[in-house]
């Protein structure tokens, strides 16, 4: 006598079964469906599992599944009694069971079954791997390959979902989940079916969702994303579906995982947070203008040389209120603006301008408008600007004298030394640091000794375009020697990032040098020298220091042969 679990939900198929081992002298339980069968094989194992396949909650095909994944049922013999052998022979046959008869005339399938347990009995089951018996009486049905492929189908998109979906009855036992609800939970398939819903949750959790389903009937219930749930470590929303009609009663539940979601928008509100700060404290304005040309944020520089307050400056026009205000307007219409003309053709501009304060006083401007935009439309611009009058003042005395050096078009010695007195004097007065670079040429000798003083000229303006695009604009450059250069960094951005400046410096050098056509490599040993007021020197005194800080260096690279030339 053998335990033989039957699961079929045809009753009258089910009654002709049982009757039919019963007579053979074998013990049978039953089950009207693959959700009962998992059920019954938590608290036993019998000696073999017939099953239909076409069965509503789980199905055959996935109790066959789930019988052959866990170890304590590998003993169990499996007999596949359906229908739809014939339609789905190729898939069938991969599940893995002894023996396949499909159904037909009842006595065909006591014969039939009758030879399944006389091999089983003798240990010659594996001589019908492969067979399907009973097929010789049947045809194949096109309608149910149809059926059969519309399934299938429909379970591959099933599993495809992003959202973790799960079904479960109305008394919450588990009978379908796909591939995104197993990665959510955490379990293998053949342990989530058959188990409860609630019970994938921690304690508290489950009394929430108890209260919630309770109400559920025909309408939807909702675990929204301003209240997640905990489900296997991660926050989740849910939508819970009731489903209700003559054959089937039960509730789908659609879950997303929300984990990566509240990330982003942490990692985000933190970044806002930061971007702020570092808006607030830099010392020069910026304002961002849209594609009409309306300012949509200032901050706190900006608002202080403007002098406006915030609500009073976003929203308007950057012409009616900051930029070509009368009496300049007709002079600089908008649409003639460089400033705003980078919103419109994604062209970024720098230059100086006139800005107006609410006052009715005007000074002039050092600005850059960079373009923004999203999914590839401009959507307006970012204008930064640094008040230059203090500048422009000593600029126009300059252009008095003779001031630029001839070959780089740099501010040559004279120039240089003049501008540079006047700076510390500003410096001292708004106890304000600077810094000095002093940059030296490595091997100029070598260049014009052995490619000709064309080339050596030539290598020197290419080193003053090359410091012109590393410093910013506001920065003093100057020539103030045969090979010799000098930056006096008047922005006090620069302070602190020596490292991030020569970084940069480094970068451009190396992409001049990438070039195979080169005839010598261009080299460059700098030291930096720092004025304080608090400590104030001549600018004589500051270039000395600069000087030996340089020297040192180029020293340091002359014994480690770092200079690209050769010693």
């Amino acid at each position: 006598m053998k335990k033989i679990l039957v699961v079929d939900n045809h009753p009258v198929v089910l009654k002709l079964l049982v009757d039919f081992l019963h007579r053979e002298g074998h013990e049978v339980l039953t089950a009207e469906d693959g959700l009962a069968a998992l059920e019954i094989l938590k608290k036993t194992a019998p000696d073999i599992v017939i099953t239909d396949l076409i069965m509503p909650n789980i199905n055959g095909e996935k109790l066959c599944q789930v019988i052959r994944s866990r170890p304590e049922l590998k003993a169990v013999r499996l007999i596949i009694y359906s229908a739809t052998l014939l339609e789905d022979e190729s898939n069938i046959l991969k599940l893995g069971a002894d023996a396949c008869i499909a159904k037909g005339p009842f006595k065909n399938t006591e014969a039939h079954l009758a030879t399944v347990l006389r091999r089983i009995d003798n240990n010659s089951i594996g001589e019908l791997s492969g067979v399907i018996l009973g097929g010789e009486d049947l045809y194949k049905r096109h309608i149910t390959s149809e059926l059969l492929f519309s399934r299938r189908h429909y379970e591959i998109i099933f599993d495809s979902m992003p959202e973790g979906v799960i079904e479960f009855t109305f008394d919450g036992r588990i009978f379908h989940a796909n591939a995104s609800a197993l990665t959510l939970t955490g379990l293998p398939e053949e342990d989530l079916l058959a188990s409860g819903f609630l019970d994938l949750f921690g304690a508290g959790q489950r009394e929430r969702l108890r209260a919630l389903l309770a109400g559920i009937e025909e309408a939807p219930a909702f675990i929204e994303e301003k209240n997640p749930i905990l489900l296997n470590g991660k926050k989740v929303a849910i939508n819970f579906l009731p489903i209700r009609d003559e054959e089937h009663e039960f509730i789908v539940a659609i879950m997303r995982d929300l984990s990566d979601k509240i990330k982003t928008e942490k990692a985000f509100s933190s970044l806002r947070h930061q971007h702020e700060r570092i808006l607030n404290a830099v010392g020069e304005g910026i304002f961002g203008i849209d594609s009409q040309n309306r300012i949509t944020f200032a901050n706190p520089a900006a608002l202080a040389m403007l002098g406006y307050e915030h609500s009073k400056i976003v929203g308007n026009s950057l012409h009616d209120i900051v930029h070509s205000c009368p009496p300049q307007e007709e002079e600089n219409p908008p649409h003639a603006c460089p400033i705003c003309a980078a919103g419109r053709d994604g062209i970024l501009r720098k230059g100086t301008e006139t800005f107006w304060r609410k006052d009715g006083s005007s000074f002039p401007v050092r600005f850059t408008s960079t373009p923004i935009a999203e999914d590839f439309a401009l959507m307006g611009a970012v204008v930064t600007f640094a008040d230059i009058t203090e500048r422009k003042k000593w600029e126009e005395k300059l252009r008095e004298s003779v001031v630029t050096d001839e070959l780089t078009g740099l501010l040559n010695r004279r120039g240089f030394m003049a501008f540079s007195e006047k700076l510390l004097g500003i410096s001292n007065r708004d106890g304000i640091d600077l810094l000095l670079f002093y940059i030296d040429f490595d091997n100029m000798k070598w260049i014009n000794d052995t490619l000709g003083h064309q080339i050596g000229d030539q290598a020197l303006v290419e080193t003053a375009i090359l410091l012109r695009d590393t410093f910013r604009l506001a920065d003093v450059i100057g020539r103030i020697g045969g090979d010799e250069f000098v930056i006096l960094c008047t922005d006090n951005s620069a302070l602190g990032n020596e490292t991030s400046i020569a970084h940069r410096l480094a970068e451009n050098l190396a992409r001049i040098n990438s070039d195979a056509a080169r005839q010598y490599p261009l080299s460059l040993s700098f030291g930096v020298a720092r004025y304080s007021p608090a400590a104030a020197c001549s600018i004589g005194e500051l270039l000395s220091r600069a000087d030996r800080a340089m020297y040192a260096s180029k020293e340091e690279k002359k014994k480690q042969h770092t200079d690209g030339y050769q010693h």
